[in-house]
């Protein structure tokens, strides 16, 4: 998606690609988080951690921690604390009590790791049978420290999930998803290092994949509509709205009444919402809105093409490149990593 051969950089950028294409935080556990990432922990913080616990942090997180940022908005008294953007709930500020899965005096940490790859769900479940009602409190904690040795945890996953990095062994720097419930057996992300599996969180999301994830709803078209018309409160209303944005098409009665909420809704932030709805369900009764988008909010307009009329985005290339004499670096950037992509691949369509 870009040249920057520095992955760092990269991923600099596409942080700030990211909150401009999820702006109404769609993307799971990204109202937590808001895509704010503090300013990275000092070198000689993160050494003293390590020292603490005797274990050397893989590189490629220690790289994360020290050049992108640590820690972002803080939820006190929660599991989420202090985290930084990223996948899920987001990545813990670096030393956050819920980064420990088991007492750290146990030295679990240091030790060689025992889940690995290759190890079964059924060689799993011979550490969770022997916690039955006759374990002491004592013998429970070792048990948990030796199944998880080598963990930290770095994020929340929700309910009882987390994000962790394996320490040590073969698979030193893998992000493998935690549970603080035993009998879930844990897994590992494909990907072999923490930036390139931050990366394509922050890839997915850009691309819209994340964002367009379908809602899960038995309702019908005419049920979603109705309780959208009935929603007094924003929040209701943009929960109905991603509920509509499911649906393949809408039928003409679903639009018009989109239509009419669209020029009565007082909320700038929910009238955007429906502006992207009928884009996506009625492209051509609705570029005269468009259009006007392009001047008023050339951010949320670019944001439209790209994530509901990609293919359409080379009909507005005069609207694009008087976007281009902006001063605006962040308007720049955006059309230089997203919007000239979504243009040359449309062109390249046609073409073929």
């Amino acid at each position: 998606m870009m040249t920057e051969t520095n992955q760092i950089e990269r991923i600099k950028i596409k942080l700030r690609l990211a909150k401009h294409t999820d702006y109404f935080f769609e993307v799971f556990g990204a109202s937590s988080h808001k895509y704010v990432i503090h300013s990275p922990i000092e070198f000689k913080e993160l050494k003293n951690f390590e020292k603490t616990y005797n274990i050397s942090l893989p590189d490629a997180y220690t790289a994360f921690l020290t050049q992108i940022g640590n820690g972002g908005l803080e939820y006190k008294n929660s599991v989420v604390g202090n985290s930084a953007a990223g996948p899920d709930y987001g990545i813990f500020k670096l030393g956050h009590p819920f980064q420990f899965i088991a007492e750290p005096s146990l030295k679990y940490l240091e030790k060689a790791p025992y889940f690995n790859e290759n190890t079964t769900e059924k060689e799993w479940e011979s550490i969770y049978e022997k916690m039955d009602d006759t374990i002491s409190d004592e013998d429970y904690d070792i048990e948990v420290a030796k199944a998880y040795s080598s963990i930290l945890n770095i994020g929340f996953s929700g309910c009882s999930g987390y994000l962790g990095i394996i320490l040590n062994g073969e698979n030193k720097g893998q992000i493998i998803q935690t549970y603080d419930e035993i009998e879930y057996c844990p897994h590992l992300y494909k990907e072999i290092n923490f930036l390139d599996w931050y990366e394509n969180w922050l890839n997915e999301i850009i691309s819209g994949k994340r964002i367009k994830q379908k809602e899960c709803t038995n309702d019908s078209e005419e049920s979603c509509i109705e309780r959208f018309l009935s929603d007094k409160e924003s929040y209701w209303k943009f929960v109905s709205l991603s509920y509509i944005r499911s649906f393949n098409r809408l039928s003409v009665s679903s639009i018009d009444a989109l239509n009419k909420s669209y020029r009565k809704e007082k909320d700038d932030k929910v009238k955007l919402y429906i502006l992207n709805l009928l884009t996506k369900f009625d492209y051509e009764n609705t570029k005269k809105e468009i259009a006007k988008l392009a001047k008023q909010n050339p951010i949320a307009f670019l944001r439209n093409l790209h994530l509901y009329s990609k293919e359409k985005s080379i009909e507005w290339l005069s609207e694009i490149n008087n976007l281009k004499k902006s001063n605006d670096s962040e308007l720049l950037e955006y059309i230089k990593h997203i919007t000239n992509i979504d243009i040359k691949t449309t062109a390249n369509n046609l073409d073929n």
